[in-house]
């Protein structure tokens, strides 16, 4: 396969057209990201849209490969010194080029990515408190219990439970397959989370404890250092201790 000088021209500058296409897609998407506050959808659209057009802009840089290879090959069986030259110059243009678009591209499909998950983390976490919310208007609850509660039911970051869909719209569940307002309810039904509710006299009563954070070495069962919140961390971070104290103090 022969080269002429016109055919050799034409692929440089096609080579020069993909680089100036890969500037102008970056370019305009990095424009867009720092213009728009972008939504979980927005986000979603936005980095399949730049896989799309790299996947076009990568097949189409086959192609042309393709066609560098052959010409290639006849430069160094016998082409004129200045045409070689030109073509293994812009042959390492566009291939720098090219690998920088490929590494900016990848940076940007990551925070793109980051952001999303951070989008979906803040999503679920505000429906798990629109839930506990919710739930609690049935019962009365200490104030100041609210965030150990929150924390016992549904765990760090909410992890506890997570979205199904059980042929009525998506829902939160537990692992247990239990609903917030379900989880809320049995918590209830325990001793330990009857404390939780105003007017309860187990163990001294959840409207004696102290508003600060006892030491560990107290008992937060005992009605001179009743303590809610300890017995809420006792019962997260170290449950064998937490059935001990309470036995000790027989609440």
């Amino acid at each position: 396969m022969a080269f002429t000088k016109e055919e050799v021209e034409k692929i440089l500058a096609g080579q020069e057209e993909n680089e100036k296409k890969i500037e102008s897609i970056l370019n305009l998407y990095n424009e867009d990201l720092n213009g728009l506050k972008m939504t979980r959808d927005d986000l979603k659209r936005e980095k399949q849209i730049l896989k799309e057009k790299f996947d076009e802009l990568t097949a189409k840089t086959a192609k042309d490969a393709e066609d560098f290879a052959a010409l290639q090959k006849q430069l160094e069986a016998n082409s004129p010194d200045e045409i070689k030259k030109a073509f293994e110059q812009k042959q390492t243009e566009l291939e720098s080029s090219y690998k920088g678009a490929l590494s900016q591209r990848d940076d940007t499909i990551k925070d793109l990515t980051e952001k999303l998950n951070a989008s979906m983390e803040s999503e679920h976490s505000l429906k798990c408190m629109q839930n506990f919310n919710e739930a609690l208007t049935k019962y009365d609850v200490e104030p100041t219990s609210r965030d150990d509660l929150f924390g016992l039911i549904f765990g760090l970051k909410c992890s506890n439970f997570s979205e199904r869909d059980l042929g009525n719209g998506m829902q939160l569940i537990d692992k247990d397959g239990r609903t917030v307002e379900s989880a809320i309810r049995t918590f209830f039904e325990t001793p330990f989370g009857k404390k939780f509710l105003k007017n309860t006299s187990t163990g001294g009563g959840a409207g004696t404890g102290s508003a600060g954070s006892a030491p560990t070495q107290l008992n937060p069962f005992k009605k001179e250092t009743f303590n809610l919140s300890e017995q809420a961390r006792l019962y997260r971070e170290n449950p064998e201790l937490y059935a001990q104290m309470k036995a000790a103090a027989g609440a």
